[in-house]
């Protein structure tokens, strides 16, 4: 049975497998790593988060959110997808359309009315108002959002060029958090190749977080479902995708040379639960940020709390809403994932968990119930092939 499975599994990976020679990027390997040496100074400067859902990319974006100096944009290729269908008149697809988004944002470019139609629509949302703290505040709005005078039917709409000079004048960094299933070929690659315009200069973090955690909560919140019987095909097929594909872009980075790697970032959700001040350092040193003490102390607090204190008023939905006890969100799977569910991860994600150093429990029950022993270890693999 788990042998067909892997057959059509690994046959839905077929594009993505294809020959690396046919993307861009590859075209003129030494030119376009001489392009990203010699960045100009004023080439806008931006950082992508990248990751699965489900791996604390949530926490992670707004970690940059609250930096007085970061333009920070939430799931912006959510945008392009929403936009797509409704423009399928056009030539143009899904993958390009969202390779000419991403080129716009990191250059604060916001010229089409059907996008920037839906950016207004969805940072004005009260489901989501602080989701982007540089979009709810000056120019933007007339409070900060901070001031008790602060109110989201106060922002005056967004013309092209108020978002578009807001972005370019008034932050110093762009920041976006992406997921891998709405990067055109899931790929890294695909990111890079955005960047590559002269006047564009970027950093990549690359967050990952225990399949077992990862895999268990996406089907808790929708992202895949389950057929009747007790086969688990959606578990089984999930699994095979979300870890072939971080496996695909490790492997795409492991192969880049050191000019490139020193662009890229690797940072595990587990590392950031266990200790949050010490991981915040890191990644804004990676950053180029500062650290104001204002981030410091939100971030110890917003680690510390149960999903409990998540209040509508202040922080949206659940969905945005960043509160959470760190250690015991990267722990939940543990008492909450059936053990049969945590073998099937297991059996299609054993070799990309060993590189980034998840021990898996091979069954025992012992293990995964003991939560006072870590299940990833500080060595690994994959920490060699990136130089952060």
């Amino acid at each position: 049975m788990r042998s067909s499975n892997q057959r059509v599994f690994r046959d839905e990976f077929q594009q993505i497998n294809q020959d690396e020679h046919h993307f861009k990027f590859y075209t003129d390997t030494e030119k376009n790593f001489e392009k990203f040496q010699e960045r100009s100074r004023t080439a806008k400067k931006n950082l992508i988060i990248m990751s699965h859902g489900r791996s604390g990319s949530t926490l992670m974006g707004d970690i940059f959110n609250h930096h007085p100096s970061v333009f920070y944009m939430y799931e912006p290729l959510q945008t392009v997808e929403r936009v797509t269908p409704t423009t399928l008149g056009t030539s143009k697809n899904y993958n390009e359309r969202a390779m000419e988004f991403l080129s716009g944002i990191f250059r604060c470019s916001f010229d089409s009315p059907e996008m920037l139609a839906d950016i207004e629509n969805f940072y004005r949302k009260p489901a989501h108002p602080r989701v982007s703290h540089a979009i709810a505040s000056p120019p933007l709005c007339p409070y900060l959002t901070t001031d008790p005078r602060w109110d989201p039917s106060l922002c005056p709409p967004m013309t092209s060029e108020s978002l578009g000079s807001a972005c370019k004048e008034n932050y110093d960094l762009t920041v976006i958090k992406v997921l891998i299933s709405r990067i055109p070929e899931n790929s890294m690659k695909s990111i890079l190749t955005s960047c590559m315009p002269e006047d564009v200069d970027c950093k990549v973090i690359m967050l990952v977080r225990d399949p077992r955690a990862v895999i268990a909560s996406a089907l808790s919140v929708g992202f895949f479902k389950e057929l009747k019987g007790d086969s688990k095909v959606g578990t089984r097929s999930f699994s095979y995708s979300n870890c072939k594909e971080t496996e695909h872009n490790l492997d795409f980075v492991r192969k880049l040379p050191e000019s490139l790697r020193n662009r890229i970032k690797f940072q595990r959700y587990e590392d950031l639960a266990l200790n949050p001040l010490k991981e915040l350092s890191g990644l804004y040193k990676f950053a180029g940020l500062s650290l104001p003490e204002s981030v410091r102390t939100w971030l110890n607090e917003t680690t510390q709390q149960s999903r409990g204190a998540c209040n509508h008023e202040e922080d949206g939905a659940q969905a945005t809403c960043t509160k959470d006890d760190a250690w015991e969100a990267a722990n939940r799977w543990r008492w909450k994932v059936h053990p049969h569910e945590i073998d099937l991860i297991e059996h299609y994600c054993r070799h990309v968990m060993a590189l980034m150093g998840y021990k898996p429990v091979d069954r025992s029950y012992e293990l995964l119930a003991n939560v006072q022993t870590p299940l990833f270890s500080d060595d690994y693999e994959v920490k060699h092939w990136f130089l952060h």
